[in-house]
């Protein structure tokens, strides 16, 4: 398994380079998104209109600084297009966001984004945005496409508004400002995360019974909590703590379902109770942001650990994986007194970008193609042969600093590519 290792942090520090001349796609991405967008309904002061607030965080990583004056500048535009279900454009608003720093490492800081916020007017009904942010210096854009869903709740005697995962909350002048968790990654340095909703109540209920669920993406309830909140007539702010520090990393839906206390209409009908619901990420404190199951993680790890390695870690109770997934990257840390693990964070970014371009009938990173990549890197140079007479489709891959050479097939003419020559051992852990 040295080799494995040897490969990879000879390449962590070196220039991406590109598969072919004509396919930049293929250059290998930081582990970092171009941007966050947190999109929330909630409800107009517009009668039969609804709101959506547009929350878009950009990483300074991802822009380029330049320096004057001893400050150091950037900027960038943004684009939001909004589409009905018919693709007509509806609505579309553009502005220019521009930022300042007073020292280089803040401006190259990957804990570092800045966040700005739209609101947008609608009718009822299903929404396409598409939202693009242009670096002005580099002209380099990249694009968020995401459907909502705008409900009117003037028309509604009871409902809650979408939920927003908050990053903290401060207090000035007995008023509350909220700093949203655009990302709704959850870290686990804190013991509870808060979540910030609205209930709008037009009928005479004096409080709510919230029941709380938080579920794994298979539908398994990971935690349930009930609380009451008291309620005036028309829009309540509520905020509530939802404890986080225990679960596992992976993506969770929150579900809230509120119960009006003693609310009846005038025919004697109770109300009926409102739901809402959201995605968010658990993510453990000092992984890449592309982890969000540990188990699968740990199933990624057959190219790089022997197997006896890879059955302690699948066979570890819950909480005992990430202490021993932890210890095996620390192990392999090239810089152990940072923060980040350059070499764990490389091999989940080919993980991630094998998974984007080389899926087929199975996740990328099974692949033949998408083994080699994440072992080997980028190659030097991709020969493609899609129309070949009397012959399958085929791709040549070299990589001139390790003298080797990887021929793929297409077997089946459906873009199924296999090596020519497998390379893998019996248990499709290492490679020959």
């Amino acid at each position: 398994m040295k080799k494995y290792f040897l490969i990879l942090t000879l390449l962590i520090f070196s220039s991406a380079r590109m598969f072919s001349q004509d396919d930049a796609s293929l250059v290998v991405t930081p582990d970092i998104p171009q941007f966050y967008l947190d999109v929330l309904n909630v409800k107009s002061d517009q009668r039969d209109m609804g709101r959506l607030d547009l929350y878009i965080e950009v990483p300074y990583t991802v822009l380029r600084f330049t320096k004057e004056n001893n400050m150091f500048h950037s900027a960038y535009e943004v684009t939001v297009n909004v589409y009905d279900g018919t693709d007509k454009l509806v609505d579309d608003i553009w502005w220019t966001e521009r930022i300042e720093t007073k020292t280089y490492e803040e401006s190259v800081s990957p804990t570092v984004g800045d966040v700005t916020q739209r609101s947008i007017q609608l009718p009822p009904g299903t929404y396409t945005l598409s939202v693009q942010i242009k670096d002005a210096e580099t002209q380099k854009a990249s694009r968020i496409k995401r459907k909502v869903n705008v409900q009117n709740f003037s028309a509604m005697a009871f409902a809650l508004s979408d939920i927003m995962i908050v990053r903290h909350v401060d207090t000035l002048s007995q008023k509350k400002f909220i700093y949203p968790n655009i990302s709704a990654t959850v870290g686990d340095v804190k013991d509870s995360s808060t979540i910030f909703f609205e209930t709008y109540n037009s009928v005479e209920a004096e409080s709510e019974q919230i029941y709380l669920a938080v579920e794994n993406m298979t539908g398994d309830a990971a935690q349930r909590d009930t609380f009451t909140v008291p309620l005036g007539s028309g829009r309540v702010s509520c905020f509530h703590q939802v404890q986080t520090s225990k679960l596992i990393a992976g993506n969770y839906v929150l579900k809230l379902t509120a119960v009006p206390n003693t609310a009846y209409d005038s025919g004697g009908v109770k109300t009926p109770e409102a739901k809402t619901s959201r995605l968010f990420t658990v993510r453990w404190h000092g992984m890449p942001v592309s982890i969000t199951n540990i188990d699968l993680a740990i199933e990624q790890l057959q190219y790089f650990a022997d197997k006896d390695v890879l059955d302690e870690l699948k066979k570890a109770p819950p909480e005992k994986k990430k202490e021993l997934f932890d210890a095996f990257w620390k192990k392999r840390d090239p810089t152990p007194n940072t923060e980040r693990n350059e070499l764990m964070e490389e091999y989940y970014t080919r993980v991630m970008y094998a998974n984007k371009h080389f899926g087929h009938f199975f996740d990328g990173w099974k692949s033949d193609m998408g083994m080699v990549y994440i072992v080997f890197g980028v190659p030097n140079n991709i020969e493609q042969h899609p129309f070949e007479i009397d012959a399958r489709p085929y791709e040549i891959w070299s990589y001139y600093d390790q003298n080797r050479q990887f021929v793929f097939i297409d077997y089946t003419g459906f873009g199924d590519y296999r090596l020519q020559n497998p390379i893998w051992d019996v248990d499709r852990t290492r490679i020959r």
